[in-house]
């Protein structure tokens, strides 16, 4: 692959200027405080917010009129402004469960400051960098290949101290060939992933493995008084300990994908809802799994490496069917492992059954589905010989896909007319509406058989598109 994707590499710094960073971390933190309060003043007064451009211009005018903020570089506070007007708009536009709620004032007790600058601006060598108004400070971890070109340097504090992102352009690592076909990926819960061959992941579980120690670190530093030293050194223990797990989940998530990658020459998945899964009993659980992360990881390395992606739809059914024969059974609680098809009497496993019926609803095979089965969003629906999509407007079960006879003879309302210009939607295909009528946007006249052009404002019988009415 040739064309260069977007990377980032992490490290953390050292050197006699970590005050100096601290400084400026510092000065962001002011100018976004006085900022959200000056947008809460205005937004209480008019009901409107101070944008990009207005708080621009206010930055010189804060610079000069407060003393703690000179010597501030001038490209971390255009940065700093820039994000806050990106949260502001986020609040101002979205509406329902997008929305976010208004940007909140930093604090210095959160240690959690950061500031960004261009890369053009900064000079990184091995082991070394410098930021401007900062000078040259030591890395670790920090790896930029020959021939990237750097993008954004962004500096963030953590419990461990002050780190270093650089995100650069650059050509993406060779993957190995791969060995074996396209595969379907089953997320869980007992097991991370389970493949349609039956290659399991096993569930690191490493929040449940240190909640101990965690507990015990949670209820020292509430004993300890505020502001204290003995209280900062616990909160960096905690942060260190927090850390731990997530550099554990990110390495233990950076292997398996890495090496489905390079065996698999595709992958399909499926489409969970992970903000509703977290608003149930199972929200430690699934924090814990990182399953989003593990989506998302092994999808942008399946990119660099030219595999395959495919996704199985969010309300495609993919529990209790059989990969064998394609009888859909009843739903299996969670405590059902394994099950008996009733149709050619297979025994699967619950899992693995799952993967094999994603990987095959992901690649086009179509699981057919009695008419008389719980409806659902796809699926087709067998009438008369023939198979029509049976959608979600009906407003019932996939049975009232309807059949018309014309001059083509018994046909799917569905298959009547396909052409790349006049087709409908996929879940208006073969759907009789409540009024009787079709709501394709070209099907068969009741009267006469021929086609017809089906909109609410006219519905007129048409032989061909464009010809005189015949009825």
């Amino acid at each position: 692959m040739s064309a260069g994707v977007m990377m980032a590499s992490k490290g953390k710094l050292y050197g006699s200027h970590l005050d100096a960073v601290a400084r400026v971390g510092g000065q962001c933190r002011a100018i976004w405080n006085l900022l959200v309060a000056e947008n809460a003043e205005r937004y209480a007064a008019e009901g409107k917010f101070i944008f990009f451009y207005d708080m621009s211009a206010k930055i010189s005018g804060l610079i000069k009129a407060d003393p703690r903020l000179i010597g501030m570089p001038w490209r971390a506070a255009g940065a700093t402004v820039r994000k806050l007007d990106r949260a502001l708009r986020d609040c101002a536009k979205a509406r329902g469960a997008a929305r976010k709620g208004f940007p909140r004032f930093k604090r210095y007790r959160d240690r959690s400051d950061s500031f960004q600058f261009q890369a053009r601006e900064c000079a990184i060598t091995p082991g070394r960098i410098r930021l401007p108004n900062i000078g040259w400070l030591r890395t670790r971890g920090l790896s930029v290949p020959d021939g990237a070109k750097a993008k954004v340097v962004t500096v963030t504090q953590e419990a461990t101290g002050w780190h270093i992102s650089v995100q650069y352009e650059a050509v993406p690592k060779l993957y190995a060939v791969p060995t074996e076909p396209a595969v379907g990926i089953d997320l869980g819960l007992k097991y991370l992933a389970t493949l349609s061959d039956g290659a399991r992941i096993e569930h690191p579980r490493l929040t449940r493995r240190s909640a101990k120690r965690i507990r015990r670190l949670s209820r020292e530093r509430d004993r300890r008084q505020k502001d204290s030293v003995n209280r900062r050194r616990t909160v960096a223990k905690l942060g260190r300990a927090h850390r731990s797990i997530r550099n554990q989940r990110a390495d233990a998530m950076h292997k398996a994908t890495r090496k489905l990658v390079d065996t698999y020459s595709g992958f399909a998945v499926e489409d969970l809802s992970l903000r509703g899964l977290m608003r149930t009993r199972m929200a430690g659980s699934l924090a814990d799994a990182g399953l989003g992360a593990f989506v998302r990881t092994l999808r942008y390395k399946s990119e660099w490496a030219g595999r395959s992606w495919h996704v199985h739809g969010r309300f495609q059914r993919s529990t209790g069917i059989c990969p064998d024969c394609n009888h859909t059974g009843p739903k299996l609680g969670l405590s059902i492992r394994s099950w008996t098809c009733d149709s050619c009497g297979s025994v699967h496993d619950r899992d693995v059954a799952a993967a094999r019926v994603i990987l095959g609803g992901a690649v086009g095979q179509v699981l057919p589905e009695p008419a008389a089965a719980m409806p659902r969003k796809r699926g087709i629906a067998d009438r008369g010989g023939g198979s029509a999509y049976a959608g979600p407007s009906c407003g019932g079960s996939p049975a009232k896909a309807t059949f018309r006879k014309g001059q083509h003879g018994a046909m799917p309302v569905s298959t009547l007319y396909r052409s790349d210009k006049y087709r409908a939607s996929p879940s208006q295909w073969g759907v009789e509406s409540r009024r009787g009528f079709p709501v394709g946007r070209w099907a068969h006249c009741p009267g006469c058989g021929a086609f017809i052009r089906n909109t609410p404002q006219r519905r007129s019988c048409r032989t061909t598109p464009g010809s005189s009415p015949k009825c």
